[in-house]
């Protein structure tokens, strides 16, 4: 196992020049309430409804609060609503705002707010990958794919102080989704007037406990406490400066150097010589996300169940794992990790059997298909370009060489990424989500015909009418029962090919206190506090 010794290089920036940068900027905001937080990438927007990856994630847990909130444990609380009611019949949730909401420029924010945010976030303009997170509420499918207008959505405001949701349908998940970003409302006036260049400082606002002070590209995102927020007395941390770095020990070597306080990001490889080292700074959990393959099935050569169910068959998740990820994470052989509360996933029959017979059944299917040694299956598989990254994608291209198969490595940036995936131009891109809910449909949603996140564009009929079907349950057991088996139902296609749940590894510095380790890796600052360093 690889020590932490000078000899190892940091990455393409020059790391002279990125610590003169941190100092200047820690010298600037006062380092004794200044938070410095390591983040892999730079966010690709931080307008709530367009932002994706856990970098702009985690900012906008600190710049936005919804109707509901995450605690620094992940838990659901009261958010820009002071408290709610859930009729019997599970279908209406009516809010009641705290009163004297103001944005982060002091101007006042009101139920209407709410409503317009809302029906921004499925209109089919605002391209809103998570415009899915409202579902559950009237309409909301049907606007999403053009067959209403977004005035139809299910959410009204009676009043100034009230916010009501009708839903299609029980949701026992509904009030976690408003508590993820997406649930946050955005300025309509501020996007009428600046359009996507709303998110800019100086035009930026916010309902959270920071507000946006400062941008630089490549080098930092910067925010302030917000005066202006509900609960801003309780907010100990006065500026939180996040630097996004896309090599891991470039990060690493930033923490070691006193120049971060958290660091989510830090190379497998040096995990036992932290433990060794620096216990008590380590913290981790299993984390709500899989790891998978989104496959284009709309094209070939993954039009053919065949084709993906060989390559499924052929991964050695268990290998991959032991090999490349000591944190925690556990081979996937389903979407839904194991650790959803209440749920069982199933396992496919191949699951338990011997790598070489699972080998030889690929080589048969590739067969069937047409594919073997006088027309080898070729195409090429994306990733986003981080070195722990690149290993289990260049290990995994290896076990499928093992069936005849040429995979093509290719490295892009997140941004591109995820604009590639939402296009459909690609062949296969090794993705992961992260769940903004303790529940299976999270993750069985993914494959659902029409859903935002579906990349794959895999579409079954019977698969859609077994989640319809499981979400109209009431008994939350009885529903998650039924969820495992429209799960069990794509093992006979394999739209998307499950590796491995992640598990989610952190570094925090004795100065931070107030930290906990969850499997949503969410720890807003406003719960976080430090001590001098």
């Amino acid at each position: 196992m690889p020590g932490l010794s000078s000899a190892r290089r940091p990455g393409p920036r020059c790391a002279a020049a990125a610590t003169l940068l941190l100092a200047l900027v820690a010298a600037t905001a006062g380092a004794a309430t200044t938070l410095r937080r390591g983040t892999a990438a730079e966010p690709n927007s931080l307008d709530p409804h367009i932002a994706q990856g856990n970098t702009a994630s985690s900012i906008l847990y600190d710049l936005n609060v919804g109707l509901t909130a995450l605690d620094g444990e992940a838990q659901v609380v009261p958010g820009l609503a002071e408290r709610w009611t859930v009729s019997p019949d599970g279908l209406t949730y009516t809010f009641t705002l705290r009163p004297g909401l103001k944005w982060s420029d002091g101007s006042p924010l009101t139920a209407d707010d709410v409503v317009w945010s809302a029906r921004r976030l499925v209109t089919p303009a605002t391209g809103a990958r998570f415009a899915s997170f409202l579902y559950p509420v009237k309409n909301a499918r049907a606007i999403v794919r053009g067959q209403q207008p977004p005035e139809s959505l299910g959410v009204e405001a009676p009043d100034a102080r009230t916010v009501i949701y009708r839903l299609e349908g029980p949701t026992p998940y509904f009030l976690e989704n408003l508590a993820s970003n997406v649930g946050a409302p955005v300025p309509r006036a501020q996007v009428e007037k600046f359009g996507r260049q709303w998110t800019r400082p100086g035009q930026f606002l916010s309902v959270g406990p920071y507000r946006l002070a400062e941008v630089v590209p490549q080098g930092y995102v910067a925010l302030e406490k917000n005066p202006h927020f509900y609960d801003a007395a309780k907010v100990s941390i006065d500026r939180v400066i996040y630097y996004p770095t896309a090599n891991a020990d470039t990060s690493l070597k930033r923490y070691l150097a006193g120049e971060l306080d958290l660091v989510f990001n830090f190379p497998a490889d040096d995990l036992e010589e932290l433990r060794r080292t620096r216990p008590k700074e380590i913290s981790s959990a299993p984390a709500l996300a899989t790891s998978y393959l989104v496959l284009n099935v709309g094209t070939a050569p993954f039009s053919d169940a065949r084709v993906r169910r060989a390559l499924s068959l052929a991964i050695d998740r268990e290998g991959l794992v032991k090999k490349f990820l000591a944190d925690g994470a556990r081979p996937a052989y389903t979407l839904t990790p194991d650790t959803v509360a209440g749920y069982r996933p199933p396992r496919p029959a191949w699951a338990g059997q011997p790598m070489p017979a699972r080998q030889a059944e690929a080589r048969k299917l590739l067969a069937e298909a047409g594919y073997g040694a006088g027309k080898p299956l070729a195409f090429e598989l994306r990733y986003e370009a981080q070195e722990e990254n690149r290993r289990i994608v260049v290990a995994t291209a290896a076990m499928w060489r093992a069936i005849g198969v040429q995979a093509n490595p290719v490295a892009s940036d997140l941004n591109g990424l995820n604009r590639d995936a939402r296009t459909g131009k690609f062949q296969a891109i090794r993705y992961t989500w992260f769940a903004p809910n303790d529940d299976p449909y999270t993750f069985l949603g993914l494959l659902e015909t029409g859903n935002t996140g579906n990349y794959s564009k895999y579409s079954n009929p019977a698969y859609d009418a077994a989640l319809k079907s499981a979400n109209a349950l009431l008994d939350n057991g009885e529903r998650r029962a039924a969820l495992a088996k429209a799960e069990a139902m794509l093992f006979a296609d394999e739209p998307a090919i499950p590796v491995f749940f992640y598990g989610r590894r952190f570094l925090v510095s004795p100065a931070v206190k107030g930290f906990t380790a969850n499997q949503r890796a969410v720890n807003p600052s406003r719960y976080l506090s430090l001590t001098p360093r």
